[in-house]
């Protein structure tokens, strides 16, 4: 009888879903057809229930080799790379021709890692059948018990649709609540601070590209936190470097920070935010020289909230985001490996920092306190070795960014001993293809009276960089002061001619030019 078939078509499906814990793909009432999907021993196993009657094999071997197709469809998105797909059919009767053939397993010329096998439950074999079936998975067979008469049949089966239906809701229902413990307020706020500093610090001379600019506004600048400016750690987190720099960390906060808050609420994503942003920070310290700026950190820490959020609901994770979001940040480190002027240090930290600072706050409705004593272990050993690491490494640098602009800080403070002192590390461990450095020494020299000196790095600079002015102006100073007026006036003329809208430069070629006629 039909009703005895959906009886035990039904009984099948709830006790795949409530005792082997099997994820309801789709279900169609109409065509009484119910999709499963379990990963067991690292295999995608999908199970499919289908309540129809085949008269004859070839209409079964139809279905079946539809059913390989509509697979093969989603398989991407089952995760696993090899695919189990057991096809149960429950009917009143067999065909009525030879189909045993199509019991044996099959797979697509194509898809050997896709195979199908198929168990036809009529009423002569339906035990015999689903015996076969659990055995394939591992997992106990139930004996189903037939009701006496239809009635209650029918009301068993609507029972089994509403427990199946309400534990379906329920899972649903927990799953929404994990993406809903707070609004992105703290990501709106964020955005709106650094897009606010950014136009700031645009609208100085020079721009958010100018380094000094940077540098006073609070960039990342070694020499600086090791003097004891520790709080440039937290503030280059605000900064950013061009109107692309901004763009792309805005839209990447955007983004991340509302799927990130929402999962953790507001408190946990600000201390989510910037301990990854101080943990990039300290990491960019202690392996990158360059003045830095940039979120970029921060950011980055989210996408470790996110891979932490995986390790807590491995299952869920990959079906929703985990593979693609693997997959950009496995993009991100190529392109940071790959790519000159990528902050490595800052980003690689902050990922780790996000990790380490979500495994502490810890999910929301989640309390794993030995995973959150062992982060902060983590979190506290790891950034003091960065910051030792990074004060021994800015003390031996002989980064030449770093070298000119503490020279420029010294200038300002004129202590030009100072500056040679900075600057010739830099030069001797071969650094000759910088102009700056020698014209900076040069000056110092210059300032400080070391005339020989003086000479010898302008004409550095200037070997390096033929047509720099400057250099030639202050050239044909020290000449003068050598009391070699050809070689003065022949400096001042090529710098009167590099610049002559230059008053200064113009002057002095005319006073050069009016000494020699007098000792004519």
């Amino acid at each position: 009888m039909y009703i005895h078939d959906e009886y035990y078509f039904w009984q099948i499906a709830q006790h795949l879903m409530m005792k082997h814990q099997f994820e309801l793909l789709q279900a169609n009432e109409q065509t009484h057809e119910i999709w499963f999907h379990k990963t067991i021993e690292k295999k995608s196993v999908v199970v499919r229930l289908y309540l129809q009657n085949f008269d004859w094999a070839n209409h079964l071997k139809r279905d079946i080799t539809s059913v390989l197709g509509r697979v093969k469809s989603i398989q991407r998105s089952l995760r696993k790379k090899e695919v189990i797909i057991h096809n149960l059919y429950i009917s009143e009767l067999e065909p009525v021709d030879d189909w045993e053939f199509l019991k044996k397993p099959m797979q697509l010329k194509d898809k050997k890692d896709l195979i199908i096998h198929t168990y036809y439950l009529d009423e002569q074999n339906r035990q015999e059948e689903l015996n076969r079936f659990f055995t394939g998975i591992n997992a106990e067979s139930p004996e189903v018990i037939l009701p006496k008469d239809e009635e209650t049949s029918v009301n068993q089966i609507k029972d089994i649709k509403r427990e199946m239906m309400n534990n379906h809701r329920q899972q649903q229902k927990e799953i929404a609540s994990l993406f809903s413990h707070g609004k992105p307020v703290l990501t709106y706020l964020l955005l709106v601070i650094n897009v606010l500093v950014f136009f700031f610090l645009e609208m100085q001379p020079g721009g958010s590209q100018n380094t000094q600019n940077l540098i006073e506004w609070g960039a990342k600048f070694n020499p600086y936190i090791v003097e004891g400016e520790w709080w440039r750690i937290l503030s280059s987190m605000f900064l950013h470097i061009g109107f692309a720099h901004i763009i792309m960390n805005m839209l990447a906060l955007y983004y991340l920070g509302n799927t990130v808050e929402r999962m953790y609420g507001s408190l946990k994503f600000f201390f989510i935010y910037f301990l990854a942003g101080i943990f990039g920070g300290l990491a960019s310290f202690a392996f990158n020289d360059s003045v830095a700026a940039g979120a970029s950190g921060a950011i980055f820490g989210l996408f470790g909230a996110l891979l932490y959020f995986g390790f807590e609901h491995k299952k869920l994770f990959f079906q929703t985001m985990g593979t693609n979001l693997i997959f950009i940040i496995g993009l991100n480190i190529a392109m940071g490996l790959s790519v000159p002027g990528i902050d490595n240090g800052a980003h690689m930290g902050g990922l780790a920092g996000g990790f380490l600072a979500a495994a502490l706050v810890q999910m929301p409705e989640r309390r794993r306190t030995m995973i959150r004593i062992v982060s902060i272990i983590v979190y506290v050993t790891v950034a003091s070795g960065l910051l030792i690491y990074g004060a021994e490494r800015t003390n031996a640098s002989t980064n030449p960014q770093t070298a000119i602009v503490k020279a420029s800080k010294y200038f300002e403070n004129e202590q030009y001993e100072k500056v040679i002192e900075v600057l010739d590390p830099v030069i001797e461990n071969g650094e000759t293809s910088n102009e700056i450095l020698y014209f900076n020494r040069a000056n110092a020299h210059y300032l400080l009276n070391h005339l020989d000196q003086a000479r010898k790095d302008f004409e550095s600079a200037i070997q390096i960089k033929p047509d720099l002015a400057n250099a030639h102006f202050n050239l044909s100073l020290v000449y003068s002061d050598l009391e070699q007026y050809d070689k003065a006036r022949e400096h001042a003329e090529k710098a009167a001619r590099l610049k002559p809208n230059n008053q200064d430069f113009q002057n002095l070629k005319d006073r050069l030019g009016e000494f020699r006629n007098s000792l004519n």
